[in-house]
């Protein structure tokens, strides 16, 4: 998800028995660069930066805290986000993405119970037992990184003028759908802490949820301008499954009947997502989004 959870850092992560800095401390990877970072993501990224440990694979490097991964837990995880990882530069049509030359993507695996998010830059954060026990979304989280524009970010504009014109359903959707493409071509686990279906069974999990959305503006904000405000108020979780399980379902049907070439170049159209995106697909987003609804067995709207 684009927004951080805030998180409290477990004490374990300095309790090494016999604190000592690493050794060969030039073989160290370079560390992450975020953008965007909350200062509990910061104050975590120093720590595991100067005292944890750090794999590195070809297109990532993983950052976790000292004895909270076996040797052979390591070596399994590098290589199933390398594997991930390479799959999304190829399938985005970035194959020689990077940050300040850092063609990495830097996964930070903190202690506690936060929400896993990637607000920028080249570092992501996951709760460590998450990864430990590949039970995170961490392939969903790496898309939002390699889908970023030169053209703008969203998350350093006015909260109000997100609010009004970003296209959450559009960046979610699209992280969604690839981390679940990728994950089936790459015999990879496709995690989602609120899409708990296997990928072939999100629409059927949409249609339900849809019909069950506390509120119609779920519905009226797939395919739109704006954000969901309700995802930032005490109901979250209640508007949240709708609104991403819709928005990954209408993503993957433009995928599925369009490709995702339409989806890219709206993605690279900052504040121009919608217009760009009705260009490419030849017709306005009301015509898609019937469409798709009709797709799913979605016909409540036709009752209003």
């Amino acid at each position: 998800m684009i927004v951080a959870g805030a998180f409290v850092l477990a004490t374990t992560l300095l309790s090494c028995e016999h604190p000592a800095p690493p050794t060969e401390v030039d073989h160290r990877p370079k560390p992450g660069v975020p953008t965007n970072a909350w200062d509990e993501d910061l104050a975590g990224k120093r720590l595991l930066d100067s005292i944890g440990e750090a794999r590195t694979g070809t297109d990532i490097v993983l950052w976790y805290p000292k004895d909270s991964l076996s040797e052979a837990q390591a070596t399994e995880i590098v290589a199933r986000l390398d594997r991930g990882i390479v799959a999304a530069k190829r399938m985005v049509g970035k194959p020689d993405w990077n940050v300040q030359g850092d063609r990495r993507v830097h996964f930070y695996c903190l202690p506690g119970s936060f929400i896993s998010h990637a607000p920028g830059g080249n570092c992501a954060f996951i709760p460590v037992w998450r990864m430990q026990q590949d039970q995170s979304p961490w392939l969903h989280e790496a898309m939002h990184l390699l889908l970023k524009t030169d053209k703008g970010d969203w998350l350093q504009q006015e909260d109000s003028v997100a609010m009004r014109r970003m296209p959450l359903w559009l960046a979610e959707g699209m992280a969604d759908a690839l981390a679940m493409d990728i994950s089936e071509q790459e015999h990879l686990t496709y995690y989602s802490p609120l899409i708990d279906v296997p990928p072939a069974a999100t629409d059927s999990l949409a249609l339900v949820v849809l019909r069950e959305a506390p509120s119609d503006s779920v519905l009226a904000c797939i395919g739109a301008r704006g954000k969901l405000p309700q995802l930032w108020g005490p109901d979250r979780f209640s508007y949240a499954l709708p609104f991403y399980t819709g928005s990954a379902s209408f993503t993957r049907y433009i995928a599925k009947h369009h490709g995702y070439g339409p989806l890219l170049k709206a993605n690279d159209g900052f504040d121009q997502e919608i217009e760009v995106l009705e260009r490419e697909l030849g017709m306005p987003m009301d015509s898609v989004k019937l469409r798709w609804l009709a797709a799913i067995g979605y016909t409540d709207h036709l009752l209003h």
